[in-house]
């Protein structure tokens, strides 16, 4: 593995800032810069080679199933182009496109989570967050957009010097939407005070749990006791329907594992699912349009 290369995934590995759909993003731009950067002179070669960075990139994040859902995605759709290929330019350019499309199709999905959590949000709504989310603050900036006037309560979601809740107020003081740290031994109060809570998530097991930050479970626990309607903004490729969680017990420091059923719905790309729905999702639901586009 080239230097340049071994220093972005190991990056990625070491990021602590950013969520899962934004990790997922830098996870194929390492794989269309691998693609573009090899030296291989034959295919095989290049195989090898690029096997090897997806390798590492399946590992980096195991709490973040999209992450290996999207690098297996790249390695089916890449052994088809091998089939076909005439040379070992010809399939570097073709991994390279296929990372490319892939990046793009995650960015797209993660946009249409967000959408379809922004109908969520009416005027005057109080919000509750925690953690922090790429897709929950796209969702809030969307809604934010079209006029409507509400308030966010975001929990400060410490780890160590890192406060998640100040990443969130920062963002979203750019799209001139009021946000307060909420201290996380205050949590109860202020969710009793909310319209909804909306969160992001890494992963969801089909175990009957989801994985996000801490306080997660805290929040959607202590709201669901108060009747506070819980959400989480989640595209379906962070759904493990390949089973890479089947033996996980606990999960990673400064994560949570929070039951599906505390949760009011999933909002994905394709709408609302509930939790039966997400049980039904296999890896053709996920990627089947830009494996089509691919053809």
């Amino acid at each position: 593995m080239i230097a340049a290369i071994r220093k972005r995934v190991n990056s990625l590995k070491k990021d602590s800032a950013h969520g899962a759909g934004w990790l997922t993003g830098m996870a194929m731009e390492i794989l269309e810069e691998a693609s573009t950067a090899s030296a291989a002179l034959t295919s095989n070669k290049f195989m090898a080679e690029i096997g090897q960075v997806a390798a590492e990139l399946f590992q980096a994040k195991p709490g973040m199933v999209s992450i290996p859902n999207y690098v297996m995605e790249f390695k089916d759709e890449l052994d088809e182009a091998m089939a076909t290929s005439k040379s070992a330019d010809n399939l570097k350019k073709r991994a390279a496109a296929i990372a490319r499309k892939l990046k793009t199709y995650n960015t797209d999905s993660s946009a249409k989570a967000a959408r379809n959590a922004a109908k969520l949000i009416g005027p005057h709504n109080i919000i509750m967050t925690c953690s922090y989310s790429s897709d929950v603050c796209f969702a809030m900036e969307s809604a934010r957009q079209k006029g409507i006037d509400f308030k966010v309560l975001a929990v400060e979601s410490r780890q160590g010097k890192l406060s998640y809740g100040q990443l969130t107020q920062e963002r979203l003081k750019k799209a001139d939407i009021a946000c307060r740290i909420i201290p996380d031994d205050f949590i109860a109060w202020h969710a009793a005070r909310a319209n909804s809570i909306i969160i992001g998530a890494d992963s969801v097991s089909l175990q009957g749990w989801m994985m996000n930050g801490v306080p997660s479970y805290i929040l959607t626990f202590v709201a669901a006791r108060k009747n506070v309607p819980v959400y989480a903004v989640c595209t379906t490729a962070k759904v493990d329907v390949r089973g890479f969680l089947a033996g996980l017990r606990k999960p990673e420091h400064g994560f949570d594992m929070v039951p599906l059923e505390l949760f009011k719905g999933i909002l994905t790309e394709n709408g609302m699912l509930q939790r039966d729905d997400l049980y039904k999702l296999t890896t053709g639901d996920i990627f089947r349009s830009p494996r089509a586009r691919s053809h």
